[in-house]
């Protein structure tokens, strides 16, 4: 008799237990969204990514995960980012700025030579640029998140680069057409290099200089065959984090806030340390037993600015007058920031 009551106990707690969990609510899986993956996880912008996945993912609860598209979708192009989105591929995508200028040339602005001495004058200009932004992609059914700002651009060479005399000649890395213009204004024998066809041609000595930014070169180990950097300030792009306007209104509250607080973090962090980063790069550059010419010595920044005008009133033939007087704007406000 006990184990047939020890046999009935059972079943009852068991039936118990089952009508339980037929009448909780059952947990919900959560939101998956596929975002690209343009750079690597021990880039600055790949650990910018992941940190705003991360965040995303805390600040819901769990609710909505971000995973990186892998195989094909981690060798999409900025330039199909916007159809990419478009066509359900991914959801979200961290573009170039400069690579979205293909199709919408205001997205330039920020590639521009000269513009900004340092991050709180780049911050201003992709502060009063962000409602044009933001109305661009709308009309690709996408919205923007949140912008991040590349650390400038400089040279690095052989030999200190102090005057324009010094380019003279010099075979020098370009990284896209508009920097080879303006070190073709300066004298420079420019050519648009890859990042592996220039390692190859350092290798061999066919250049010289290389353009692109303290962080960059160090972690590439420039500094093994390049001792010199001149700090040219020459841009500031960003990286533009967008996606799915209609993916993005499917998504319930908690999901969308998570979204838009994750940005606002993420952006106003990476923006306040941009200083911090520069500064520590170039004192990790002297440690390394890199000479570092910071700031531009006044003569070369002249020739910078003589050289860069034909970029720049190129970049205002391709925008509407609506978006060339943004530019005036900034110019106008720049010398008091």
């Amino acid at each position: 008799m006990k184990r047939m009551f020890g046999i009935k106990r059972a079943l009852g707690v068991s039936l118990v237990l089952g009508l339980a969990t037929l009448g909780a609510p059952a947990q919900a899986e959560p939101v998956e969204l596929t975002m690209s993956r343009e750079y690597g996880p021990q880039t600055m912008m790949g650990q910018r990514a992941q940190q705003f996945v991360d965040q995303v993912a805390s600040l819901s609860g769990g609710e909505l995960a971000i995973t990186f598209g892998e195989g094909p979708l981690s060798r999409l192009r900025s330039v199909n980012h916007l159809e990419a989105i478009n066509a359900g591929i991914i959801q979200l995508a961290d573009s170039h700025s400069g690579a979205l200028a293909a199709e919408m040339p205001l997205f330039g602005l920020s590639s521009l030579p000269t513009l900004v001495d340092d991050p709180h004058q780049a911050r201003e200009l992709y502060r009063l640029a962000r409602p044009s932004y933001e109305a661009l992609l709308e009309e690709h059914d996408q919205i923007l998140l949140y912008a991040l700002p590349w650390p400038p651009s400089g040279l690095w060479s052989r030999k200190p680069i102090t005057t324009r005399d010094d380019l003279r000649g010099v075979p020098v890395r370009a990284y896209d057409r508009n920097t080879q213009r303006v070190l073709l204004n300066l004298g420079a024998i420019a050519t648009v290099l890859g990042w592996e066809p220039m390692q190859q041609q350092l290798a061999e000595g066919r250049i010289e200089a290389v353009m692109t930014s303290a962080l960059g070169g160090l972690t590439a180990e420039l500094n093994r065959t390049l001792d010199h950097y001149t700090a040219l300030q020459y841009a500031m792009p960003l990286n533009i984090v967008h996606m799915s306007r209609s993916r993005f209104e499917a998504l319930d509250d908690t999901q969308r806030e998570a979204l838009l607080s994750a940005a606002t973090e993420i952006e106003d962090t990476s923006w306040n340390a941009i200083a911090s980063v520069l500064e520590q790069t170039h004192a990790q550059l002297e440690e390394a037993g890199v000479t570092v010419s910071n700031p531009l010595s006044p003569e070369l920044k002249r020739s910078l600015a003589r050289a860069s005008v034909s970029v720049i009133e190129s970049w205002r033939s391709k925008v509407d007058l609506e978006e060339s007087e943004l530019l005036d704007r900034y110019l106008a406000q720049r010398d008091a920031l």
